[in-house]
């Protein structure tokens, strides 16, 4: 018995490399793939809420799927219209923003002309601690103001927003690609039922895999659902912060900040640190941005230690260190969409593993109180 489950954790672990290898090689094509069946999910989620609406309740999952498809689509359009008009209005303003950033250097690490000053031997050095200490100081200084001059000087902000207006001109065509594959699966949906009847015959075989899809659709469509709900409310708090502070573009820096935030622990760190860097660029001070980020970060902490476990409650039962460990695999495979997808991949994977007793096992070790 004790040989059979090494065995089975053996071979698992084996056909977790190749199919991460796989997916490693064929970024391009699963990873749209992958996204549509996610995005159904969150469509499968938000059809309940439709069907609360008036008129609505009685009406085929595929209508209320479709129109959640097409609120989702209106937000999407809204959303790239606003950061690419904040993209392009910044784009002009960053000459000054860089040289707000290098006077705010140059007033911290002044360079001075040491060139002239006599050398001191080391003797006297020795026979004076504090000389030692000023030299090192002032040796230190200099070289971070030779660096941060030469950075700021071959640094080019302005190309850098032109690529990331480019990115996001090419991610519409990932959009695109998306979401015509999951209206195409959309399509398919009230017929996948007896698709899985015919294609395993036994009703119990069948009836096992039907729940083990309708429990995925549950568990990852409420779990990103009620993300992305939390998500909103705190891109909205952290633009009302940004627009009392008086930060430029605080709609960009919100959508961001909402975005980042699907990433676990990492995410809201990141999402931060962009308007908190923008600010002193802005400002060329640092009191009004460290103002800011401290209210932001505040705002971070509430919704992600109040708000977030009280509304997400337990919809994905997964360890933290697992959640840590997945989100590293992910993100090393597809970068940030791995980043954001870590959480829903390893819960699937959760569920799969625990519909049969050899890899049950393996699914406890993954959740966080072993009920799987």
């Amino acid at each position: 018995m004790v040989t059979t489950r090494v065995s089975t954790i053996f071979f698992s672990v084996g056909l977790t490399i190749m199919i991460g290898w796989l997916f490693y090689v064929g970024k391009d094509i699963i990873l749209p793939i992958v996204t549509a069946v996610i995005l159904l999910q969150i469509l499968y989620a938000a059809s309940a809420a439709v069907a609360r609406l008036p008129g609505l309740g009685r009406t085929p999952i595929w209508l209320r799927a479709t129109l959640a498809l097409i609120g989702f689509l209106m937000v999407l359009f809204a959303m790239t219209r606003m950061l690419v008009a904040s993209l392009q209005n910044l784009v002009p303003s960053l000459p000054l923003y860089q040289r707000n950033l290098e006077n705010l250097f140059a007033s911290w690490f002044p360079v001075s002309a040491t060139a002239t000053e006599p050398k001191i031997r080391a003797a006297e050095l020795m026979a004076s601690p504090s000389e030692i200490f000023d030299r090192g100081s002032e040796a230190v200084g200099k070289a971070v103001s030779e660096f941060a001059n030469s950075f700021f000087t071959e640094i080019d902000i302005a190309s850098i927003a032109q690529t990331a207006l480019s990115s996001i001109t090419s991610f519409g065509g990932f959009v695109f690609i998306t979401i015509l594959y999951a209206s195409f699966m959309l399509s398919e949906i009230t017929g996948f039922p007896e698709k899985v009847r015919r294609a395993f015959g036994n009703d119990m075989a069948s009836t096992d895999t039907l729940n083990m899809f309708t429990r995925i659709n549950h568990d990852i469509g409420s779990y990103l659902a009620t993300k992305t709900l939390i998500n909103i409310m705190l891109g909205v708090v952290c633009w009302i912060i940004l627009v009392i502070m008086g930060v430029e573009y605080a709609v960009l820096w919100a959508i961001i900040i909402g975005l980042l935030n699907y990433i676990p622990y990492i995410g809201s760190i990141v999402g931060v640190a962009f308007p908190a860097l923008f600010a002193v660029a802005q400002f060329g001070t640092l009191t009004t941005p460290l103002i800011a980020t401290g209210l932001l970060t505040a705002a971070q902490m509430i919704i992600g230690n109040v708000v977030e476990p009280r509304m997400l409650s337990k919809s994905v039962n997964l360890s933290p260190m697992v959640v840590l460990i997945s989100l590293a695999i992910w993100a090393s495979l597809w970068g940030i969409p791995g980043a954001i997808l870590a959480v829903p991949f390893t819960t699937i994977l959760m569920i799969v593993l625990a519909r049969r007793e050899t890899t049950r096992p393996i699914a406890a070790l993954l959740s966080a109180d072993g009920n799987v």
